[in-house]
């Protein structure tokens, strides 16, 4: 993890997450499914009536609690933002729509809806890349599993992705086309934006 310029790093992080829950938080309100992870934190949601934002911040901390007894070089100034960043602010910008948008949506704008909240997390995915202060504790799962049994980073999260889904699934989270988006999509369009986001935040970080 880079040192210089740490205050500002952080702010770019926060930044990045609260973006990136921006996007989770319209796929919320779109009710046709969200990213693996957020199905898994949804039907932890409830099972325990709790908001999906409570259960996302419970669901880090319980992950982080086990990383430290495994591997504690693994947690980050990231992994600990992560805890609240995105899941209060889904929270807040699901209840935001839900108060301005009234009646049912129809198919059409609910698939366009996930497009741009698929967009919108890939520029959020990408300010918090550009930080640099490591990774959130859902995504750590994939990487410490990778690195302690030695199997391929991408055939694990694939694996953890799948598990993620089935459990959520089970546990009555959301599972739906938005889930599909978020899965094939969400690489591609954060490999789409990342250039155009990276131009403003190295200006910001003064590396451009």
């Amino acid at each position: 993890m880079r040192k210089d310029k740490l205050f500002i790093r952080i702010l770019m992080a926060i930044a990045g997450l609260m973006i990136s829950g921006v996007g989770v938080g319209i796929f919320l309100y779109s009710k046709l499914g969200v990213d693996p992870a957020s199905v898994l934190e949804l039907g932890l949601g409830n099972v325990f009536h709790i908001s999906y934002g409570t259960a996302s911040a419970l669901t880090n901390v319980v992950i982080l609690a086990i990383v430290l007894i495994v591997d504690k070089s693994y947690i980050s100034l990231s992994s600990l933002l992560a805890i609240f960043g995105i899941g209060y602010t889904a929270d807040f910008i699901s209840y935001v729509l839900d108060a301005l948008i009234k009646g049912e949506l129809n198919m059409i704008v609910r698939i366009i809806m996930i497009l741009i909240g698929c967009l919108i997390m890939a520029v959020g995915i990408s300010v918090y890349i550009r930080a640099d202060l490591g990774v959130g504790a859902i995504d750590m799962v994939s990487e410490i599993i990778s690195n302690k049994l030695k199997f391929s980073y991408r055939m694990v999260r694939v694996v953890c992705d799948i598990t993620f889904v089935v459990v959520g699934y089970l546990l009555g989270g959301t599972l739906g086309v938005g889930t599909v988006v978020a899965a094939l999509m969400t690489g591609p369009a954060v490999q789409f934006v990342r250039p155009h986001v990276y131009k403003v935040t190295d200006k910001i970080l003064g590396n451009g």
